[in-house]
């Protein structure tokens, strides 16, 4: 299983809050918890969690997640649980060339 760093991130303007470890913006599972897209430690911790529950194996894979997250997510989905979705039900439909 692979893991997602900060050093693999598509975007570097994130916005870096420490939170405690047990924050559930960073623990548990994916719930009604309000996610952050621009909060870096929020957007590692929401791709690895759906990397290890979709069984994800490769880097863009992950640069896909971040990706949508950033350009496509609409402002109306606000928790963790409905993001999760939301890229789930959009995953096939979205789709970027290696460059852009």
């Amino acid at each position: 299983m692979i893991v997602f760093t900060k050093n693999d991130l598509f975007y570097t303007d994130y916005q870096w809050t420490i939170y405690a470890s047990d924050s559930p913006k960073l623990s548990g599972k994916l719930d009604a918890t309000k996610f952050n897209k621009n909060e870096g430690f929020e957007v590692l911790y929401f791709i690895n969690k759906l990397i290890h529950l979709w069984d994800f194996t490769k880097q863009e894979s992950c640069i896909k997640i971040e990706r949508i997250l950033r350009e496509h997510l609409p402002k109306s989905v606000i928790t963790q649980e409905d993001t999760a979705t939301w890229v789930q039900i959009n995953w096939k439909t979205i789709s970027f060339t290696e460059n852009s």
